[in-house]
């Protein structure tokens, strides 16, 4: 059986945090729209394997894949939201956390094993923070870079949320 415990998220509502119970891969956190993805694990004494398949293992065929590391302390990357990329994204070394913000509520996932993915479906904020040293953010998306396609302003982004909210 899988050990979630690597993959915590923080909500301070919440009595037993989203994310510790292997029953939770799969689910989304209180309708939040992300979830976490096992990805596959070979075991070898030599080292283990993990492979990804688009349309397989995630929820799309995979037109882009860039990683993100040495990132100085303190810092933290992204801050903005994709009105249509869907990206996959995976602590391929090290740990840090994605806070991912649906313009009503925001969920924070600490990352720290490099078989399991969170998924982030468009139109969700997301920022990396808390990167350990050494690290690498690998991500995984459904489209080719297209500037037009990020909301780098959070107004913005809420501004255009709410017709979808009604």
């Amino acid at each position: 059986m899988t050990s979630l415990s690597a993959i915590e998220v923080a909500n301070p509502l919440a009595p037993t945090p989203w994310g510790r119970r292997a029953e939770d891969v799969g689910r989304s956190p209180a309708g939040l729209g992300c979830r976490l993805i096992e990805l596959p694990r070979i075991a070898d004494p030599r080292g283990n394997l993990t492979f990804i398949e688009g349309q397989g293992h995630v929820p799309f065929d995979i037109q882009r894949i860039f990683y993100l590391y040495d990132v100085p302390g303190g810092e933290s990357r992204g801050g903005h939201a994709h009105r249509e990329l869907q990206q996959v994204v995976i602590a391929a070394a090290g740990s840090f956390d994605v806070v991912v913000d649906n313009g009503t509520q925001s969920h924070r996932f600490s990352l720290n094993r490099s078989y399991f993915g969170l998924y982030v479906p468009a139109m969700h904020w997301t920022h990396l923070d808390n990167f350990s040293s050494g690290s690498v953010s690998l991500v995984l998306a459904s489209l080719p870079y297209e500037e037009a396609d990020y909301y780098r302003d959070y107004d913005e982004y809420l501004a255009a949320q709410r017709p979808a909210r009604g």
